[in-house]
């Protein structure tokens, strides 16, 4: 009725017969608006219901997967990453770092540092240096010399973030008694020792090319992994300017 009132009013100016035409369009407005409304809040509905249906499968598998990770967390003490949730996963932990990390990098340079996502772990411990006070060190594994200069942007960058940055030669690790030693106790040399709490393992192929990832909880493991890391960047070098 208010549009039919609102019709009437501003046809005024012209003659009866114009003016009831408008308020009868305003009541048929008054009458259908509502029915539009209704049928353009149904579609709605189906477009929600039909969004939540087919989203369905992909939220139960999430909950399944993450009830398969608690599992696997509490019977086993870790948790396991396909190469393809790699990435995601250690930059979930570097967001949750609050103290600090100890980290050997064997990963080829070409799967990791090089590419976009390296400057974007690099930007985040740049933030954790400047914010949270975090105590970062990195040691690079290398193969050879080619491969000091292939990385040394990386980790001049990375040093002027506030981090503490190494490297050293995989046969070194290999002649150095109480190095070699310790490395053949551990699973991969591409690790990451986080708030001393949990270690982040990336197990490598023959080329030096992601496989998986691994989170683990235990104590024991963690402890084993930061012993090597001390004795580790001890041993690198330093980079040059």
């Amino acid at each position: 009725m208010i549009a039919a009132y609102v019709a009437y009013r501003v046809s005024a100016p012209v003659s009866g017969f114009a003016r009831l035409f408008a308020v009868m369009i305003g009541l048929l407005s008054t009458l259908v608006a509502p029915h539009l409304v209704e049928s353009y809040r149904h579609s709605q509905d189906i477009k929600n219901m039909n969004f939540q249906l087919a989203s369905l499968p992909k939220r139960i598998g999430k909950e399944h997967q993450e009830s398969s990770d608690l599992v696997q967390i509490l019977r086993h003490g870790m948790v396991t990453f396909p190469r393809g949730q790699c990435f995601d996963g250690f930059l979930q932990l570097l967001w949750r770092m609050e103290t600090g990390l100890l980290a050997t990098n064997y990963v080829d340079p070409k799967e990791g540092w090089t590419r976009a996502y390296g400057e974007l772990y690099s930007e985040i411990q740049r933030t954790k240096v400047k914010v949270n006070k975090a105590d970062i060190r990195r040691v690079f594994v290398v193969d050879g010399e080619e491969e000091v200069g292939t990385l040394q942007s990386v980790m001049s960058r990375q040093r002027e973030s506030g981090i503490r940055v190494k490297y050293i030669f995989r046969k070194k690790i290999e002649t150095t008694s109480m190095l070699k030693t310790a490395a053949d106790r551990l699973e991969t040399l591409d690790f990451d020792v986080v708030d001393s709490k949990y270690v982040w393992l990336l197990f490598l192929d023959k080329s030096r090319r992601i496989k998986y990832g691994r989170l683990v909880f235990d104590k024991e493991e963690c402890d084993r992994y930061k012993r090597f890391h001390v004795h580790m960047f001890e041993e690198a070098e330093e980079i040059e300017d």
